[in-house]
């Protein structure tokens, strides 16, 4: 069987953001995996503006080039990774627009959480799972809530203590399930 294609997508684009050494942490430790292909979405690099387009998302029939690059991007992949900042006991408006932008293409697939901030993040994964939710995604029960993670920075590095990689291990074999049948659901 040939590796999901999973998007680990950068929730922040803030200047010295701990989302980047955090994504760089997570693709590495993916590499030794042979059941998961990732990759790194920066939302950096797309520039999502704030949705401002007459229709809503789940009416489909995009528009805007960007809506429907974006759409792509996003109907590629078997199952996604969202490196979750928590800013003021909530995700941030970044990722919260990302994942409003389009709709039927993040449709019954599996998400997955590696979050950081307050309480290990643990607010924002509450909120950006009910937005799974609504966009009819499989939010999983493992994820990776890292405490104190500008303690474990070094630059772009992320040096992830013991507990960290367990976590890290066990959401991505609950995301290779999941995918794994989601897909079979999607294909039969």
């Amino acid at each position: 069987m040939p590796p999901l294609n999973i998007l680990v997508i950068l929730g922040s684009v803030r200047e010295g953001r701990m989302a980047l050494p955090v994504g760089n942490w997570v693709m590495e430790q993916a590499e030794d995996r042979d059941d998961l292909s990732c990759e790194l979405v920066d939302l950096k690099d797309w520039n999502l503006p704030f949705f401002p387009h007459p229709k809503p998302p789940a009416a489909g029939n995009y528009a805007d080039p960007l809506q429907i690059r974006w759409a792509e991007k996003i109907a590629s992949a078997d199952g996604y990774i969202l490196i979750a900042p928590e800013y003021n006991h909530s995700s941030s408006a970044v990722l919260k627009n990302a994942l409003d932008t389009v709709f039927a293409e993040w449709n019954r697939k599996p998400v997955s959480y590696v979050a950081y901030g307050g309480a290990g993040g643990a607010r924002s994964v509450e909120q950006l799972r009910m937005t799974s939710i609504a966009l009819e995604m499989a939010p999983l029960n493992n994820a990776v809530h890292l405490i104190r993670p500008g303690a474990k920075r070094d630059g772009d590095r992320f040096n992830a203590d013991g507990y960290d990689q367990k976590a890290l291990a066990a959401l991505f074999d609950e995301l290779a399930w999941w995918g794994r049948t989601l897909k079979a659901g999607r294909e039969g």
